[in-house]
């Protein structure tokens, strides 16, 4: 009796997390606006639930299938692979950072922008060997400084959480905004080499338009004039879809006052005043259609121009802070909530140590 209300115990939790699981997919399908991080959350949640659902499933063939020992065995190799996944993701982040930090600095300025990657780094990794150095300390006398210690791994965690958030929602949504289609097409500018040449950075957003464009697509190049310019980069840029592509000059238009994403978004619907699709590099274009949905424009996110590896992994750092930034209130009261929340408890701690 004991075991078959054990086995039906496993089949019916496994059933509700698969269940649960499903319906989280469906609602990441149902959102009426992609444009927004709602989407990641759904699909990370989904993807959690129905990883439990399957551990529950294995558990339930190996109460119905006692002999069969490869169920078991699976569950604990599956074990052993998530005690040391964390080490492995350490070394391989490790080792990657260094690799693309060379090839940043050897093929790209030595800004501040482009030492974020390393210096990310190096602060996580202080903070880590602070963190194990109090682990270490004796508990009779620092319990409540390794109490107040905890609160770097629960960050890290939520810091982790919210990127996983961020990456899944720019992937998902990458892949189901494919048939949304607009007679315009806003390609949005990027610094010019030498004052007035074209980039490959900003070459890729204008070859993903036009290679994208329709018969009738008409192309809103849209960028000002930088104090270091000679002219405006929509000018710049529509010479090189006309003169380098073979863009007909008829189906271009210039917006040449903007000098930040808000304003490309801005005065280009301005301009326009119709749904458009926007052109611009791959790492930024989420980061954008969020920009646009928080200024309820009808405009979706194009085919995102090509990058080079080692430059988009910090490049899309840098987006995922911005994005943070936009919900800095949320993301500050949590933060404080942890924060206040460990102190209390080393607090007390420290009171009532015998």
């Amino acid at each position: 009796m004991t075991n078959d209300f054990l086995l039906v115990l496993l089949g019916v939790t496994t059933l509700i997390f698969i269940g649960l699981a499903l319906l989280s997919y469906r609602h990441s399908w149902k959102l009426k606006d992609f444009r927004t991080l709602k989407l990641g959350r759904n699909i990370l949640r989904a993807i959690i639930l129905a990883y439990i659902g399957l551990n529950f499933l294995a558990l339930t063939l190996a109460s119905f299938f006692p002999d069969n020992a490869w169920i078991l065995w699976g569950l604990l190799i599956e074990a052993g692979i998530l005690f040391i996944a964390p080490f492995l993701i350490g070394l391989f982040i490790i080792l990657s950072i260094i690799i693309l930090t060379i090839k940043m600095w050897r093929r790209e300025s030595k800004s501040l922008a482009n030492f974020l990657l390393p210096l990310t780094f190096v602060v996580f990794l202080i903070l880590t060997i602070v963190s194990i150095q109090i682990s270490n300390l004796n508990p009779a006398h620092f319990n409540w400084l390794q109490i107040l210690a905890l609160v770097y791994p629960v960050l890290t965690i939520y810091l982790t959480w919210e990127f996983l958030v961020f990456y899944v929602s720019s992937r998902a949504y990458a892949k189901r905004v494919k048939n949304f289609e607009a007679k315009y097409y806003v390609v949005h500018g990027a610094g010019l080499v030498n004052g007035s040449e074209v980039g490959r950075l900003l070459a890729s957003r204008i070859e993903s338009a036009v290679n994208n464009a329709k018969k009738d697509t008409i192309l809103v190049l849209s960028g000002g004039k930088g104090d270091d310019e000679h002219l405006s980069e929509a000018s710049a840029m529509q010479k090189y879809a006309v003169e380098k592509l073979n863009f007909p000059i008829e189906r271009t238009m210039l917006e040449d006052k903007s000098t930040t994403t808000y304003e490309n978004l801005v005065n280009s619907a301005q301009m326009i005043k119709d749904k458009f699709l926007i052109f611009t590099s791959d790492y930024h274009v989420f980061r954008t259609v969020l920009f646009a949905a928080t200024l309820k424009l009808d405009a979706q996110g194009g085919q995102g121009g090509k990058t080079a590896f080692y430059y988009r992994v910090p490049a899309f750092m840098r987006e995922f802070i911005a994005v943070m930034s936009y919900q800095r209130k949320k993301h500050i009261i949590v933060v404080i909530s942890i924060v206040a929340f460990f102190a209390l408890l080393a607090g007390l701690s420290f009171v009532l140590k015998p």
